[in-house]
Parts: C-alpha cells; structure tokens; sequence
C-alpha cells in the first residue's frame, strides 16, 4: 500500500517569521522525524508533498489580506521559504504551491 505524507506550510513566516511562535518552533524536530520516518519506510512506496502558502507583493488588497493584515510568504523571500531543517527534504519531493487555504490540486 502506497503512503503519502503531507507537510504543510512549514515555512519560515509561519515558524519564526511575521506569523511565527514558539510552538511552531517547537515542533520541528517532530515533523523531521516524521519526515525521515517516511523516507526510511522501505516496505511501503511512500510520496512526501510539502505545501507552501504563497502569496504576491499585492496581498494586503487581497481578501485574504484584508483580513489577516500581515504580510507573509510572499514568493521570493526568505519568509516564503521551507524552514532549513525540512528544505532538503522539500527540495527531494514534490512542493505544491497554493494561493488559498485549499488546494484543488492537492
């Protein structure tokens, strides 16, 4: 049976950024090991997807910044970024980009 883990969102805005907190920051250890828990599955085929909220430089007129007013993972910054314990992993494995809190293609 084939495994699929989804990483969500474990970007540096989120983790120690302009939305970051000490709880996010606190659980990073657990989502790599989780992560190299799936890698090392050799019974199973598992796929890893990582998402990445992702935003433009016009995101305060949008709606979604017209109610959360704090710009972030914007394309192209650091704050966009996979956190660095998780960005080899990301980079191995499929990353999906979404514009919205869901994602069709996910």
């Amino acid at each position: 049976m084939k495994k699929l883990l989804v990483v969500v969102d474990m970007q540096n805005d989120f983790v120690t950024g302009s939305l970051g907190t000490d709880e996010a920051v606190a659980i990073i250890p657990a989502v790599v090991s989780k992560v190299e828990d799936y890698i090392a599955d050799k019974e199973n085929e598992c796929e890893i997807i990582f998402t990445k909220d992702t935003h433009g430089e016009d995101y305060m007129s949008t709606q979604e910044g017209k109610n959360l007013p704090v710009m972030h993972c914007i394309k192209g910054t650091e704050g966009f970024d996979i956190v660095p314990e998780l960005k080899a992993y990301a980079e191995d494995n499929y990353v999906l980009e979404k514009p919205t809190f869901g994602s069709m293609e996910l």
